[in-house]
């Protein structure tokens, strides 16, 4: 087998130290140009490939970038990650994606893991993690981008925040214009932060047009979205009109429910959606929704942690996103 070509042959075939071939590989700008020719020709004839553990201990990182997402299935969160890989592809970091399905203990397991790669910066969604034990896993000397949690006072976090509260409260507007009192709503768990912003912006909805609150059509659903028949078959034995879903594919499980009923949508009910992923323009009807630029938070996401990693000023700690409201055909007005 031959010998592995090591910077050591190259900078001996050079004639130049060790220090230099590092820096002509790291586009340093203080090597001669015709130093920088030579090198990199010399690199060519010999096919030397560094090592990334040699260029770490070199560059003292591993242009490495860390993904936590709760679920790779969820469109959502397929479309942010697109955003993300297509934006850092263009440079040399290398991104390691990580789904935590939900689940709290692989989460913790997933963020230490990311912090024994020694990644140069994490981008994490953590819907599920309480706040205190968040604030023990997220490291003190590297940059983090949350997305949908802020965390006050920590240094090198930067989060970006999907304005549920309005976008929640634009949707329950829409219906109350269109003449519906008894409107339904389909959130996620209790503790999630989402579900509670979603639920002040609804609630404020109905305050603000004098529609009195009604408990017994606000209902909370766990991930898997496998009690959404029965959820569906609750709120209209209430006499809902409307059911606002906590995304696209609860909004589109509710039409199917309806339908296997014997429902027509909207005829029978309406239904509005959240986040404009690519099935509400599939779905029949097509779905009305609060419709979110996914692929474009991903870019800001990336494109911020590369600025964070590179020591970069971001400006602003946080970004908002304003979901806009997208009418399809799944409501209408009633009388």
């Amino acid at each position: 087998m031959d010998r592995k070509i090591t910077i050591n042959d190259v900078a001996e075939k050079a004639g130049v130290s060790r220090q230099t071939i590092s820096r002509v590989l790291n586009n340093k700008g203080d090597v001669n140009e015709a130093t920088r020719k030579r090198v990199l020709r010399i690199i060519e004839e010999l096919d030397f490939q560094p090592s990334m553990q040699a260029r770490s201990m070199v560059t003292r990182k591993t242009n490495t970038i860390a993904l936590l997402i709760p679920d790779i299935t969820n469109p959502f969160f397929s479309e942010i990650v697109r955003g993300i890989e297509r934006t850092v592809r263009a440079t040399s970091i290398n991104l390691l994606l990580f789904s935590t399905d939900e689940d709290i203990s692989r989460e913790v397991s997933c963020i230490q893991l990311a912090h024994n790669y020694n990644v140069d910066g994490i981008i994490l969604c953590s819907p599920r993690l309480d706040e205190v034990n968040l604030r023990k896993l997220i490291p003190s000397k590297r940059p983090v981008v949350l997305l949908n949690r802020e965390i006050a006072e920590m240094e090198k976090v930067y989060s970006i925040l999907v304005d549920a509260e309005t976008g929640e409260y634009t949707a329950a507007k829409y219906l109350l214009d269109l003449g519906h009192r008894n409107i339904g709503i389909i959130v996620g768990p209790f503790h999630a932060d989402s579900s509670v912003k979603r639920l002040i912006g609804y609630k404020k909805a109905l305050s603000d047009n004098g529609v009195p609150l009604d408990e017994s059509l606000i209902v909370h659903v766990n991930h898997q979205n496998d009690t959404i028949y029965e959820n569906t078959e609750m709120l209209l034995k209430q006499n809902a009109t409307a059911i606002l879903a906590y995304n696209d594919m609860t909004a589109a499980k509710i039409i199917q429910s309806c339908t296997e009923m014997g429902l027509e949508v909207p005829k029978d009910i309406s239904v509005i959606g959240f986040d404009g992923i690519p099935i509400s323009r599939l779905v029949n009807p097509r779905l009305t929704t609060m419709e979110l630029p996914l692929y474009e938070m991903g870019e800001t996401i990336a494109k911020t942690l590369m600025k964070m990693i590179n020591g970069e000023e971001t400006h602003t700690k946080l970004t908002s996103v304003l979901p806009l409201l997208k009418v399809g055909n799944s409501t209408r007005a009633i009388t």
